[in-house]
């Protein structure tokens, strides 16, 4: 295929500087049996790295590298090279993108592939800006520790200040091949210029996460600061890191602008703490950034990358069993909280009704409650049991739904069938009046126990069927 011209060839090279060019006046020439660099504060007589060489790279006759910004790096290159043998590096290379993809939940289509010109291959990540050179390495070190059987000498991390890269869509020198982008799943080349105008830079935060937040020592220091903040809600004590996530989900969106990463990542605690599933976890926090105005996101931030980060977070929030408001930490219950518990219908709606305080105690008067939550809470394997009992709880007016059976468009079309968004509720019973008798408790006491601690028992047979006094209440 021939190199384009005129506009063709201007908007590729406008791609290549915006993509990969760090430095003008430090960079590679290749020639037939190696490489000189070119150093303009150095050598007389050099051109700083400008787009009339980068045509003459597009049409074959020179071929130019680069290297990095010196202390910092807008892309990584993982530079895959068996010398003579093909075969390893095609499976060196699938392998790297594999890792890439299933250990540092980077979407594949931020995973871009090209042929080194020789047997080798180039997996290269861009950033949508600049980050420290040595959190780049820092990044390659931890890629390469989750592919033991290979070492830096068949994977190399590129560029360098002193260590250059040869840049795509040239010719090779010496095997006067053409350096094609490939596709990431079969490394079959992609014959076409035009491949590199559809690179969209990623978010230089998913790396930096990486070196930075989701160690396997810093996610156990992030355990032990939950397990040492008290993270339960109660009416006079609250805990910052739940307070942040009630605010949200009783807005419905991010309260200030620049929060989305470390909200997304408070949320896939709390809906993990509320025992959802990840795919509920996922749609419930899609929701409140689709509520929240673009202009709270940075510049060019998508919902597409939305949708990929929270996928990301919420996989490392259920993977580590990361967790807000902990079942341990006290809550207060009050006298008439629970009179107005054991008002509800049957005994297990009124083992639901308590769940239900429990947990707008911890997490707010709004709240979510999943049936899976709820059947743990209440001892049953029944789901129609847990949703009878909400039916009778909205019906006597203990709860009401904030939403329900509201289908997830989104999500629907997805899967190619109906979803729907988890439901929300807002306890209704009266505030307690001041002063009124209350006890502290973890939360994980038998309803009957709390009753007893709270109420006489001539209290209790007052308000519960005599035939449910005598076979659950009856001491």
């Amino acid at each position: 295929m021939k190199p384009p011209k005129n506009n063709g060839q201007q908007a590729i090279i406008k791609k290549l500087n915006e993509l990969y060019i760090q430095t003008r006046r430090k960079y590679l020439l290749q020639l037939p049996d190696n490489y000189i660099a070119l150093n303009r504060d150095k050598m007389a007589n050099v051109f700083s790295l400008n787009d009339g060489l980068l045509a003459r790279h597009l049409n074959g006759v020179n071929t130019y590298g680069i290297f990095n910004g010196n202390t910092v790096n807008k892309f990584i290159t993982f530079d895959v090279d068996f010398a003579d043998d093909e075969t390893m590096a095609r499976w060196a290379t699938l392998k790297l993108i594999d890792v890439l993809v299933s250990e540092f939940r980077i979407f594949r289509g931020d995973i871009h592939v090209s042929l080194s010109g020789s047997k080798g291959y180039h997996v290269e990540l861009f950033f949508d800006r600049p980050i420290a050179a040595e959190a780049a390495e820092q990044f390659y070190h931890k890629v390469l520790a989750k592919l033991p059987e290979f070492s830096e000498r068949n994977i190399e991390f590129r560029p360098t200040w002193g260590q250059g890269v040869k840049l795509p869509l040239g010719i090779h020198q010496r095997t006067r091949r053409r350096c094609w982008f490939c596709d990431n799943e079969t490394l079959e080349p992609i014959k076409s210029f035009d491949y590199v105008l559809t690179i969209e830079p990623m978010d230089a935060n998913i790396i930096l996460d990486a070196v930075i937040e989701l160690t396997d020592e810093q996610a156990e220091e992030f355990a032990e600061i939950v397990r040492s903040t008290d993270t339960s809600i109660t009416i006079v004590d609250t805990s910052k890191a739940l307070q942040k996530a009630r605010r949200i989900l009783e807005a419905g969106r991010l309260t200030a602008s620049g929060t989305r990463h470390i909200t997304t990542f408070t949320l896939a605690c709390f809906f993990n703490s509320q025992g959802f599933d990840r795919a509920e976890a996922v749609e419930a926090i899609m929701e409140v950034l689709l509520n929240t105005p673009r202009d709270y996101f940075s510049k060019g931030s998508t919902p597409a990358f939305w949708r990929k980060e929270t996928e990301r977070l919420v996989n490392y929030a259920f993977d580590k069993d990361l967790t807000l408001g902990n079942a341990d930490k006290q809550i207060t219950i009050y006298k008439s909280e629970i009179l107005a518990v054991l008002n509800v219908g049957t005994f297990r709606q009124k083992q639901l009704a308590y769940a239900m305080l429990v947990t707008s105690k911890r997490y707010g008067r709004v709240f979510y409650l999943t049936v899976n939550t709820a059947m743990k809470m209440i001892g049953t394997t029944s789901r129609q049991t847990v949703q009878n009992g909400i039916d009778k709880l909205v019906k006597v007016g203990f709860v009401e739904y904030v939403r329900k059976g509201e289908v997830d468009h989104a999500k629907s079309k997805e899967l190619g069938r109906v979803s729907y968004k988890p439901n929300k509720y807002r306890l209704l019973i009266d505030k307690p009046a001041k002063g009124e008798k209350s006890i502290e408790t973890n939360g994980n006491q038998d309803l009957v126990d709390v009753a007893y601690l709270l109420c006489t028992e001539d209290e209790i047979k007052s308000v519960v069927k005599r035939y449910e006094f005598v076979n659950r209440w009856a001491r």
